[in-house]
């Protein structure tokens, strides 16, 4: 979770404070966490979710606003005041739409794919990329971030700076009960496994 936010918001965003970051999927394990990484980098965070009774765990987690999302913001409030950077979690389903809330000369981080849409029918990149707006992607298994940032970040917990969100956490025994619950993909956090 730590590897996935972290290098998507320093490594691919190249991340400032003041910057305004749109994150779609906000309400995901690393939406959540992200939210709070850049929260205190210093941005204005915005996040999405398609459950309005997630409104709450978002602003908990740091974001200043949220954004119900039906697939498209293009031409409601993201077309009116866009952003500096998006980092995309839900996928290729919402990936054109989040290209044009962007600001131009802003980027564009597809990170992860909670829609479970890998590709694109069609793409053509000058009708999909708006001029001068920037996508790039992270992936954990070809970038890492470095040991150091990890400690910072354990530090960052223990000291009650970040808190990661934990969904639910389950006995070893309960093992069957916990992957019915990540089958239902309702976000909110982490799902945690105790051997003790």
């Amino acid at each position: 979770m730590f590897q996935t936010a972290h290098g998507s918001l320093h490594h691919a965003l190249h991340v400032h404070s003041g910057e305004r970051i749109l994150i779609r999927g906000g309400a995901s394990s690393v939406g959540l966490l992200a939210a709070q990484i850049a929260k205190r980098n210093g941005l204005y965070v915005i996040s999405t979710t398609r459950n309005p009774a997630k409104r709450s765990l978002l602003l908990e987690s740091g974001s200043d606003e949220v954004w119900l999302d039906n697939g498209k913001l293009q031409g409601t409030t993201a077309e009116s005041r866009p952003v500096d950077k998006v980092l995309e979690l839900v996928g290729t389903t919402t990936l054109k739409d989040s290209l044009r809330c962007v600001r131009q000369g802003g980027i564009v981080c597809m990170t992860d794919m909670l829609s479970e849409k890998w590709g694109f029918e069609n793409f053509e990149p000058k009708e999909a990329i708006p001029a001068s707006v920037y996508l790039t992607c992270y992936d954990s298994g070809q970038i890492r971030v470095g040991g150091k940032h990890f400690q910072e970040f354990l530090q960052q917990i223990e000291q009650g700076e970040i808190t990661p969100m934990i969904k639910r956490t389950f006995k070893l025994k309960e093992l069957p009960d916990a992957h019915r619950l990540m089958e239902e993909n309702t976000g909110g956090g982490k799902i945690v496994i105790v051997t003790y």
